[in-house]
């Protein structure tokens, strides 16, 4: 299985679904790609926010315990020191806000999530062989963004002005009690997700990526995209790569 050249996760490397896994997500292949902007289409349909995440069947891949979910890059994943906030991965889950006013879209003062709260065993490789463990919570801060003009945590529409799913939110962000406007605001044209610096791999680049589920009853946690920070030009650069005719492609679904 194996995507074009992008900022995002080229191929599944293997996967096994483990116990407790969700059957209606069980094609890994749907980690492949960028995130979603818009989900539920035919029953539910709406954008996705922190506070409505992706849940389609074919968005998602589930990994329950004892089960793994390798994916490499076909561009490897440079740990520069000069991306935004030291980030060079960042990892989309189905996390959301619980909204204490619903429907205005208004943070729990505790920031809680809904989300399986898993802490699964995520590790890193260069070559495939050689391992190295970092800490990221899939259902973490930052559930995912699709559009950076939408007033409605539940709209029904798209937006028109997107987020960027290559750019990461500032770690140090709060967002308990924050209205659905001042997370937009915060989160600063980003498309959230899980930030992962590499500085304490070892490694100079990895191109490959396993989530193992260490969890010792049945449980599962829900993996929906990677994004490779570092595949994405500065923005002083782009009329330079455009020059020598370098394009890079940064669909999959439709932005």
């Amino acid at each position: 299985m194996a995507h074009a050249a992008d900022p995002w996760a080229d191929r599944v490397v293997s996967y096994a679904s483990g116990a407790g896994a969700v059957p209606a997500y069980s094609n890994p292949a749907s980690v492949l790609g960028m995130p979603e902007r818009f989900t539920g289409e035919g029953i539910f349909p709406g954008a996705v926010t922190p506070f409505n995440p992706a849940w389609g069947g074919d968005e998602l891949v589930s990994v329950g315990a004892g089960g793994h979910l390798m994916v490499s890059f076909d561009e490897p994943v440079a740990d520069d020191p000069a991306n935004p906030f030291g980030v060079d991965l960042i990892v989309f889950g189905n996390a959301g806000f619980i909204d204490d006013f619903f429907p205005d879209g208004t943070i729990r003062a505790d920031g809680m999530l809904f989300g399986e709260g898993l802490l699964p065993l995520v590790e890193v490789s260069p070559d495939g062989v050689a391992w190295a463990a970092v800490t990221a919570r899939i259902d973490a801060l930052f559930p995912s963004l699709g559009y950076r003009d939408l007033t409605d945590p539940y709209a029904t529409a798209p937006g028109s002005v997107v987020s960027d799913f290559t750019k990461p939110v500032n770690p140090g962000m709060n967002p308990a009690g924050m209205t659905f406007s001042q997370l937009v605001a915060a989160y600063d044209g980003s498309g959230g997700g899980t930030g992962i610096d590499l500085a304490g791999t070892g490694f100079a680049a990895v191109s490959f990526v396993r989530f193992t589920n260490v969890s010792t009853s049945p449980a599962s946690f829900e993996v929906e995209a990677l994004a490779d920070v570092s595949a994405v030009p500065a923005p002083g650069m782009v009329g330079l790569l455009a020059l020598v005719g370098v394009r890079a492609s940064r669909r999959r679904r439709g932005s």
